[in-house]
């Protein structure tokens, strides 16, 4: 498929892999795919994928030269649910990329470049989604982002100039230590961190699900994943279930899935024996399993939402060339198009699922292991149990977790701590700061400036300031023209000096009057509560400025007390 494409499902990551030195040989990109795949294979060989696994593929569609696209491999991965493989498939294009290093890679997903929004306290300013296209690569093990300072903005860097550009200049494309050590961050430290995600527990299933388990422990995630999201439809499949011919086996899990299938909710339409944890559990993967099996015989995954979206993408991406639907030359490459979307765009969907167990079955293995299980299952039966006590977490794990995650969430923890002085300086350094239609700056605040008031600002703030003056002389005749004149400073030019006037004259009575400055701090808290009370909803101008600072709006504040 083309770089142009979108993806065919939500939480789906793409992968593209260019190399310069490969050029224009199919048979050599055919065997690049290959080693690919294979390596990938030694690397996820412990790895329980959520939804798809990652492979790599020669795409269905030829580039030409109006795209703009060179020949290239791809990996269209959708993770679903858990977005650990996303971060799992970023150690891989890495370990690819050190393995291949002639390999330049561009990875996305429904976000667009993620890697850059992980790093993104740590991006210079010029870096936003519309101008880093073509810009973010994985090479030779490291992390590319190539700079204004390497190739202009203005200039409209193309795929081919990118890609050249960073195989010829590695050393000038090479992104920073912190932008790459957040993202390693994020990954985390694998292969043993697979071990880490693994939950082992024991189940009592049927026999025939014991040995497709054990035989293929991957399947585990489509089972626990139809049980889960199961509908009305699904659970009539249940009801023909008869819990017999049980035995006792030990399956792995993502903590994901096992936390996924505990707290789901039991469906009481099989016959079983037994309230034990190892028989609730089996119950739900033994209807998780009969829902796949019943949908393989009754699903099309032709007749489905997603793969009308994938043949139309084709289409707006002239897969079907001049071809008139419905000719010989239209047909062949519909049939080329339906066999690459039923192994590579849902390779767990029920029917793919069908296709592995009945294969699966008949193997010799599975007959051997099956006579073993009953065999060795019961009384005499040793599994491996891992300990819950991850499922349960208390809250100073919780906010440690937080923190180190996204960083202190706000600058007060409780109303206790708000106090007049505090909430205006708090809300005069944050007046004082640039901001666009982006937001606020922050990376150019001062902590220094919050414990001091720096009465030379713009216009606004002056007119904050003068409202203070007017508080302070409690004339309610004074403060009706001064918010009059206030209405005109937002628009009048002319009245820079009135206000640098009032500036020093307000500097001079808040520094020798503690009293005055002590009660317009107050009026002002009175005001804002006023204001955050009259707001009916969560959110309001006055609750978004203090969100700003850091102050959530209290409860108490919609309360019908005075």
């Amino acid at each position: 498929m083309s770089s142009q494409l979108e993806p065919v499902n939500d939480d789906t990551i793409l992968c593209w892999f260019y190399s310069p030195k490969l050029g224009t040989d199919g048979a050599l990109w055919q065997n690049m795919c290959k080693q690919i795949n294979d390596y990938v294979k030694s690397l996820c060989r412990d790895y329980i994928w959520h939804r798809d696994e990652f492979r790599v593929f020669v795409p269905i569609m030829k580039d030409n030269d109006k795209t703009g696209v060179p020949l290239h491999l791809c990996s269209n991965t959708c993770f679903g649910d858990n977005i650990e493989d996303e971060w799992f498939i970023v150690h891989v294009l890495l370990e690819i990329s050190k393995q291949y290093s002639d390999l330049i890679i561009q990875v996305k997903d429904n976000d667009g470049d993620f890697l850059l929004i992980e790093a993104a306290n740590y991006l210079q300013s010029w870096a936003n989604p519309e101008n880093t296209a073509n810009r973010v690569f994985i090479h030779n093990h490291h992390i590319h982002l190539i700079l204004p300072e390497v190739i202009a903005l203005n200039t409209n860097l193309g795929l081919d100039e990118a890609i050249l550009k960073i195989a010829n200049s590695p050393e000038l494309t090479q992104a920073a230590h912190s932008i790459e050590q957040a993202i390693l961050s994020r990954i985390g430290k694998y292969p043993d961190k697979i071990l880490e995600n693994i939950h082992r527990t024991i189940v009592k299933v049927p026999s025939t699900l014991a040995t497709i388990l054990t035989l293929q422990p991957s399947l585990i995630s489509p089972i626990v994943d139809a049980y889960c999201n199961h509908d009305s439809v699904d659970v009539k499949a249940c009801k023909k279930i008869d819990y017999v011919d049980c035995v006792d086996v030990e399956v792995r899990f993502t903590k994901f899935l096992y936390a996924s299938l505990v707290h789901s909710k039991l469906i009481n339409q099989a016959k079983y024996h037994g309230n034990d944890k190892k028989t609730l559990l089996g119950l739900k993967l033994t209807c998780g399993y009969q829902m796949l099996m019943n949908k393989a015989s009754v699903a099309d995954p032709l007749l489905s939402k997603e793969y009308q979206t994938f043949i139309q993408s084709l289409k707006l991406n002239g897969y079907f060339k001049n071809n008139i639907e419905g000719s010989n030359g239209y047909q062949q490459l519909l049939k080329t198009a339906q066999h690459y979307f039923s192994s590579i765009e849902c390779p767990v969907r029920s029917n793919v699922f069908h296709h592995n167990v009945t294969e699966l079955m008949k193997s010799s293995k599975f007959i051997e292991l099956n006579s073993t299980l009953k065999s060795s299952s019961g009384e005499h039966f040793t599994g491996v149990e891992d300990s819950e006590d991850w499922l349960n977490i208390n809250p100073e794990e919780l906010n440690d977790f937080l923190y180190s995650r996204y960083g202190k969430a706000t600058k007060l923890k409780n109303i206790d701590d708000i106090s007049s002085q505090t909430l205006t300086q708090e809300l005069t350094s944050f007046l004082k700061q640039t901001s666009d239609f982006e937001g606020i700056e922050r990376e150019h605040i001062d902590e220094s400036d919050i414990n001091e008031i720096d009465f030379e600002s713009d216009q606004f703030v002056s007119c904050i300031e003068k409202m203070l003056k007017v508080l302070s002389t409690h004339s309610k005749e004074v403060t009706e023209s001064v918010e009059s004149e206030d209405d005109e400073m937002f628009y009048n030019d002319d009245e820079d000096d009135e206000s640098e006037d009032c500036d020093k004259e307000l500097k001079v009575k808040l520094q020798n009057n503690p009293m005055e400055n002590l009660q317009a701090e107050t009026t002002i808290m009175a005001n804002i509560m006023q204001s955050m009370k009259e707001e009916k909803a969560s959110t309001g101008p006055t609750s978004n400025l203090l969100q700003s600072i850091g102050i959530t709006k209290p409860e108490f504040i919609d309360s019908d007390d005075d």
